[in-house]
């Protein structure tokens, strides 16, 4: 159900035919929106019902696979599942079968980042088993290093890796970036990964999830049902309060924190657990509680990391994915030392504060990526002065006042440019917030990005971080089809204004 057009239904369909005497792949869709998907699926058995929904598909069927979009409670899922069905998805049918260690990163903001860093990270002493992956985000390695032991990469941030469990082994590791929409279904196959993190909880995707509770509830499938607890905790907050409370005594789990010295720092856990922190320095340590409730021992110093990366938001996704590198080797400092060429070598992820290019002597940023205002705060902390923000996009139902009070403290907003759904809303809040630099409404994104080009100084930031998604652009003749698709586009412009002006 739902074959879509980002791969993970083309993989489940692959999948599936090698065993099914009978495939139906049905989608809302029509076969020129599909076409792509549909090409890749060419020689297999399948029939498609597409344009539509039959009741009858769902209530003869033995298995139903279902987008990660498709809530758990459609009406047509629970026909299927009162006539005898099965009723699962891509990635629920992957952690059941996959064979070697599990990595999971999942959270509202920086689980990108910090699962890509993992990964990069983890190239530096194990196999790449995607060769092709290498130097998409991350300088190139160096040799390939001299061991049979595999990374591969998943979820969100990778392909899907359901066709290629049989290649995989015991001592193999995937890394794997999880939405709430795919870890929802753990609860209920009650499957967890071995390693996993949550970076932070902040209200998002309240237009799919009931409330805020189903959302959190969802995001805790990611570590709740782990044979091994291995478990890493953000200790800056994070709006994890609650979740460290069920998981604080977990043995071998592993905290991080950019906000404390060492010596600020007192262990909570047990005495087999440990602790990676930032120094006053602002260089990575590992520490060791001395015992229960005590500061922790002498520190372990990582060496001098140079991030390639704005924002101080991204030298906590740095400690976050080396507490997930040091947790797979099981608290080898010597191993973990060996991964830090990894973090050098990062650029940073397409579309997360990517520099784009300079229009008149101003600075383009592409930060399509962040689709909460959470992240788009976050994104506005890496510049002080002569910022022109876009905002907006489709509707979440989240709040933007927070957004607006800091958009007016920003001493360096120059402007403010508003386009999409949620324009008038976030405005709105913007306006109660008593913003003081120029805000100004457009029709289209177009019309939003040749304003703030006009208006760009040398000196300038243009900041591109709309603070919701484009999912509102699905509809008929409009111009996007993923926050991805909205970045590229930007770039686009960015770099035909350059040539004008270069």
């Amino acid at each position: 159900m739902g074959l879509g057009v980002f791969g993970g239904g083309v993989e489940s369909a692959k999948f599936l035919s090698k065993y099914c005497s009978h495939l139906l792949v049905t989608d809302l869709r029509d076969e020129n929106v599909l076409a792509e998907s549909i090409a890749a699926l060419e020689g297999l058995p399948i029939e498609y019902r597409l344009a539509e929904h039959r009741k009858q598909d769902f209530e003869q069927a033995d298995v139903v696979i279902h987008s990660p979009a498709v809530r758990s409670d459609n009406p047509l899922l629970q026909a299927a599942r009162n006539a005898g069905a099965e009723v699962t998805m891509e990635m629920s049918l992957f952690i059941e079968a996959c064979p070697a260690k599990t990595v999971g990163i999942t959270g509202s903001n920086g689980k990108t980042t910090t699962a890509l860093l993992a990964y990069e990270m983890l190239c530096e002493v194990m196999q790449r088993a995607q060769p092709e992956l290498e130097g998409k985000w991350a300088e190139p390695a160096g040799a390939t290093p001299d061991t049979k032991r595999r990374v591969w990469l998943g979820g969100n941030c990778g392909e899907p890796l359901i066709n290629h469990v049989e290649d995989m082994t015991k001592d193999d590791v995937v890394v794997l970036e999880l939405s709430s929409f795919q870890l929802q279904d753990w609860h209920r196959i009650k499957k967890s990964c071995d390693i996993s993190v949550i970076t932070n909880i902040t209200p998002n995707h309240l237009d799919w999830h009931r409330d805020m509770d189903e959302y959190v509830w969802a995001k805790s499938a990611i570590y709740r049902y782990s044979a091994t607890e291995g478990a890493v905790f953000n200790d800056d907050g994070g709006g994890l309060e609650g979740l460290i409370g069920e998981r604080a005594n977990a043995g071998s789990s592993c905290w991080f924190a950019t906000s404390k010295d060492v010596h600020d720092f007192v262990w909570r856990g047990p005495a087999t657990s440990y602790a990676l922190v930032a120094t006053q320095d602002g260089q990575p340590v590992l520490c060791r509680p001395m015992q229960w409730g005590s500061e922790v021992n002498a520190p372990i110093p990582f060496g001098e990391i140079d991030l390639a990366l704005p924002g101080t938001f991204n030298w906590q996704n740095f400690l976050c994915a080396t507490a997930l590198v040091y947790s797979v080797f099981e608290q080898n400092t010597n191993q973990t030392l060996m991964t830090m060429a990894g973090a050098r070598r990062f650029r940073g992820v397409e579309h997360r504060l990517e520099y784009c290019g300079e229009v008149n002597g101003a600075r383009c940023y592409n930060d399509s990526i962040a689709t909460t205002p959470e992240s788009t705060i976050a994104g506005l902390s890496a510049f002080d002065s002569g910022v022109h923000l876009l905002l907006g996009g489709s509707e979440k139902g989240l709040s933007y006042d927070a957004l607006a009070d800091t958009i007016a403290k920003h001493a360096g907003i120059k402007g403010v440019y508003l386009q999409g759904a949620n324009a008038d809303a976030i405005g709105d809040a913007l306006e109660r917030a008593g913003i003081s630099s120029s805000l100004r409404r457009f029709g289209t994104f177009d019309e939003a990005c040749d304003a703030a080009i006009a208006a760009l100084e040398p000196g300038d930031v243009f900041l591109m971080s709309p603070s919701s998604a484009s999912f509102y652009e699905y509809a008929p003749n409009k111009r996007f089809t993923n926050f991805e698709h909205r970045g590229r586009y930007f770039k686009h412009l960015v770099q035909a204004q350059a040539s004008k002006t270069g």
